[in-house]
């Protein structure tokens, strides 16, 4: 099998989910030590390169390799881009430092996931209920940077926040459409709202915890966000789905 651009879009936003869902999963259990939260980024990125060298539709390294280099350009830029007029603040030896160290880390890991697998399991297909798992890293990893995008340009306005996670999501979809071997439509959407819901309800755990002033009803996470994330999962879902059809028709069905 030839290079798989399709492969490359999706390899990113898997190396991206294994990468954020580490990164909130400390943050969830509290771990505070900068070198330890770099090992946690690099184990995250493994998980995300393992994942993506198993849906892969090309070869097993290149593509994941690709999408490992994408995700550590456009996380330098969007830090960047959020800074704003202290975007010189990026430039300290401390920041290039952190910058440095959490682009090793996230890279490196899911090169490195992708090196053993294609040793491991090089000719072995991935089951078909494993789109569900593919999917599911890929969209939390779209939850990730459709929400830093869409907060970028949102200036307090949902609309942005909500059409770029939109948008990420179906990125996704029409790359999973057009890996998978088998039309990947139930996968999609179940794997959308269970990815996406996930990243919602990690990062509203974490930022809890984060905010918490020791108990009471203050702390207690409104039923209505509950109510809001399982709309936005589902969207996810549906975003997820109707890309993968345009991916499977345009591309997957053809190969």
């Amino acid at each position: 099998m030839g290079f798989s651009f399709a492969s490359v879009v999706l390899s990113y936003f898997l190396i991206a989910g294994g990468t954020f869902f580490a990164a909130l999963f400390a943050g969830r259990v509290g771990i505070h030590s900068e070198y330890l939260g770099y090992i946690v980024l690099a184990l995250g990125g493994f998980l995300g390169g393992i994942v993506a060298a198993r849906a892969s539709k090309g070869s097993t390294i290149i593509e994941p390799g690709i999408g490992a280099v994408l995700l550590l350009g456009s996380v330098v830029a969007l830090g960047v881009a959020g800074s704003g007029s202290s975007a010189h603040v990026v430039l300290l030896p401390s920041a290039m430092k952190a910058i440095a160290l959490t682009a090793a880390a996230s890279a490196g890991g899911g090169i490195a996931g992708a090196f053993v697998t294609e040793k491991l399991f090089a000719d072995a297909e991935p089951a078909g209920m494993s789109w569900v798992l593919f999917v599911a890293l890929a969209t939390f990893g779209a939850g990730m940077i459709g929400t830093t995008i869409g907060a970028l340009l949102s200036h307090g306005d949902a609309g942005p926040l909500v059409g770029m996670l939109a948008l990420c999501c179906a990125l996704v979809g029409i790359a999973s459409g057009a890996s998978a071997r088998s039309r990947p439509l139930a996968a999609s959407f179940l794997g959308g709202v269970l990815g996406l819901g996930g990243f919602g309800m990690l990062s509203i755990y974490v930022f809890r915890a984060m905010v918490a002033t020791g108990g009471g009803e203050s702390d207690k996470i409104p039923p209505e966000l509950y109510a809001g994330m399982a709309v936005i999962a589902v969207g996810g879902g549906l975003a997820a789905m109707i890309g993968a059809l345009i991916g499977w028709s345009t591309v997957g069905s053809k190969q």
